[in-house]
């Protein structure tokens, strides 16, 4: 017997798909990540905290993407507007968070 509430499986990539595909594309970089993150101890204008959260987000930030990206995709099935929305929320956030990162604990005083 043929069940009638079965879901259809996607034929294609959404537009959303690709940008969520596109979000997650840093994952790729993490271990360049793992290797530059001792640099940040270079820095002397950093304290020790700084220094700590920013190789913490150098360990952490795939997991961060990964889970994000699948909470993102279970939001957008229920409503699509709000999973936009989110995701370029998420977006802006990350790569501000990695901006900030990349800006402050690299520079050399």
């Amino acid at each position: 017997m043929i069940d009638m509430n079965k879901q259809k499986m996607p034929t294609g990539f959404s537009p959303f798909i690709w940008a969520l595909a596109i979000f997650c594309l840093p994952i790729l970089l993490w271990p360049l990540a793992l290797l530059i993150s001792p640099n940040l101890l270079k820095n002397p204008s950093l304290t020790d905290l700084q220094t700590m959260l920013m190789s913490i987000f150098f360990w952490v930030y795939p997991f961060i993407l990964g889970i994000s990206a699948r909470i993102l995709y279970l939001i957008h099935q229920r409503n699509a507007q709000q999973g936009k929305a989110l995701l370029i929320l998420s977006a802006v956030i990350f790569y501000g968070i990695l901006g900030y990162v990349a800006t402050v604990g690299f520079r050399v005083a």
